[in-house]
């Protein structure tokens, strides 16, 4: 996988008063030579970790589906989790503007009101309420995330 086919950088912006977020025209496919970009398409919205909204294409998600699958119910809060994970998945559709709603339970459970912050993240991308987004980032250096994960 390269550069071009990952969900990168990171955009401020707001969400509207119908309740839409309008989806960083980076995070759609690029268009064909010569004609128009579509930016009505499908997105797959679910509770994400650490109290923001994971958004992915279905590629990403079926990835995801699959290794949740292959974990044998065994237990009640195998069980449990699973439910609370995919109950939490919201197929959502964006406008030809790349305007999408974000399901009622998913801005309440994200803290989601007008300022928001979307961070690409490989094979997906988080909408984060920009007050959570900066708690979270809790003053991180560029210095000492590259050396968390040995990037340099």
């Amino acid at each position: 996988m390269d550069i071009e086919n990952i969900f990168s950088g990171t955009v401020y912006h707001q969400l509207d008063d119908k309740g839409r977020v309008r989806i960083p025209s980076r995070f759609f496919p690029k268009a064909e030579e010569g004609e128009e970009r579509n930016f009505a398409m499908k997105f797959y919205f679910m509770a994400g970790t650490q109290g923001c909204i994971s958004v992915y294409l279905k590629e990403g998600l079926d990835d995801r589906i699959a290794a949740l699958r292959a974990i044998p119910n065994t237990s009640e809060k195998v069980v449990q989790s699973k439910r609370k994970i995919l109950g939490s998945i919201e197929s959502v559709e964006t406008d030809k503007q790349g305007r999408a709603v974000i399901p009622p339970f998913l801005r309440t459970y994200a803290k989601i009101g007008k300022e928001l912050v979307t961070v690409g993240m490989d094979d997906h991308f988080e909408i984060w309420a920009k007050e959570e987004h900066d708690r979270q980032d809790g003053g991180l250096t560029y210095a000492q995330a590259y050396s968390e994960v040995g990037f340099f």
